[in-house]
């Protein structure tokens, strides 16, 4: 009896790790999926880009004087304020593509395990001669 039970318990175990993996990446997809959806600070870095950019324009164009410390400090803050935005928005932009470089790991991972089941299928259920005939049809068409 013990022999009868035996053979089905690793496909048993088998599918239990393999819904554990399944769950785990789910999760970790939706995760992921969160980091990338847009935040309300995204757009804060985008007007924060835009008012840097023109305090830094109007200081050049109109305020720069020749013998004026204040104007001096006025215009390093400005150009500080646009590198630092910038810098920001390239790390931002970096950590979206490591998001999308792990999503499509993942996506790739879920599609390659669902290449396998599909084979199983296929071997569990051969086609029957009525479907081979239609794809043999299929793929010779007549002239």
């Amino acid at each position: 009896m013990l022999e009868k039970d035996f053979p089905s318990q690793p496909k048993e175990l088998e599918a239990e790790i393999d819904a554990i993996i399944k769950i785990k990446d789910i999760k970790e997809l939706y995760r992921l999926k969160e980091y990338l959806a847009v935040k309300w600070w995204e757009s804060g870095l985008i007007i924060l880009l835009f008012a840097s950019g023109l305090g830094f324009f109007l200081t050049v164009i109109r305020l720069i004087p020749v013998q004026e410390p204040f104007l001096y400090w006025f215009s390093l803050f400005w150009f500080a304020a646009i590198l630092l935005t910038l810098i920001g928005c390239i790390e931002f932009l970096i950590g979206k593509i490591r998001v999308l470089r792990r999503l499509y790991e993942i996506q790739t991972r879920i599609l390659t395990a669902m290449q396998k089941d599909i084979a199983n299928l296929k071997k569990r259920f051969p086609e029957s001669p009525q479907a081979k005939a239609t794809q043999s049809d299929s793929d010779n068409p007549r002239s």
